[in-house]
């Protein structure tokens, strides 16, 4: 009688290479080598992993569930571009999230959580002094996806981090600068003493941070379209 896991080990080993193809593209996606709106040719792409074109394909569905690839009608698999509204929609529902997080904290006083959140408040300002905008924006999202997880709930969490996927892709637009991000300070330790407060100063001031957040997106979209248009007039 035949085992009923005959066949799993192909199955584990399948998607493990599966996962690595998918480490290498989003790595290259999120690094900003590969932009938003570039075609994902299968076989080229197969040809330079050293995988199956069906590998390729295993691992496109991973980055599409996380947002970072599309598929388009007669262009295949082809890296998201964020628009005007995307880029409201994803604060509106991190702004959903993070509230839930925040009431969820300002509710049960975890000091193991704000501890938490205070030694990233300390990495994101050293990042910043540092001009180190790779650093500044990895530990902002620790920041927030410990405020959401404050709320205990995975599927919340996993849904929060999938929104961070989207927002970090937008963000690999911008030159690595403190100056084209449009920051001149940073505000988490405001945020993070708002947490430490009433329920309603925690949301005002969460409300205020994720506004700020969007407009600085709103600028990198202006400062790219301005840059692509300079580019394309020069090309003429």
């Amino acid at each position: 009688m035949a085992s009923p896991f005959t066949g799993l080990g192909a199955a584990i080993q399948r998607q493990s290479t599966t996962g690595q193809a998918a480490t290498a593209v989003r790595d290259a996606i999120l690094s900003g080598r590969v932009p938003p709106g570039t075609p994902l040719r299968e076989a080229a792409l197969a040809a330079e992993l050293g995988v199956s074109r069906n590998t390729i394909r295993e691992a496109a569905r991973i980055l599409e569930s996380e947002g970072l690839v599309r598929y388009q009608m007669n262009h295949g698999i082809v890296v998201t571009e964020i628009t005007a509204e995307d880029a409201r929609d994803i604060y509106a529902a991190r702004a959903a999230a993070e509230m839930t997080g925040a009431d969820a904290l300002t509710a049960s006083r975890d000091p193991a959580v704000y501890q938490t959140l205070a030694e990233l408040v300390e990495q994101i300002e050293d990042a910043f002094a540092r001009r180190d905008v790779a650093a500044v924006l990895e530990s902002d999202r620790l920041f927030h996806a410990t405020l959401v997880a404050a709320a205990g709930s995975p599927r919340l969490s996993r849904f929060h981090a999938q929104l961070q996927q989207e927002q970090r892709l937008a963000l690999t637009l911008a030159e690595h600068s403190s100056r084209q991000l449009g920051r001149t300070a940073d505000d988490h330790r405001d945020l993070l003493e708002a947490l430490r407060g009433s329920p309603a100063q925690a949301r005002a001031q969460l409300a205020t941070h994720l506004q700020a957040g969007a407009a600085e997106l709103r600028r990198l979209r202006d400062l790219l379209a301005r840059r692509n248009d300079r580019q394309a007039a020069d090309a003429r």
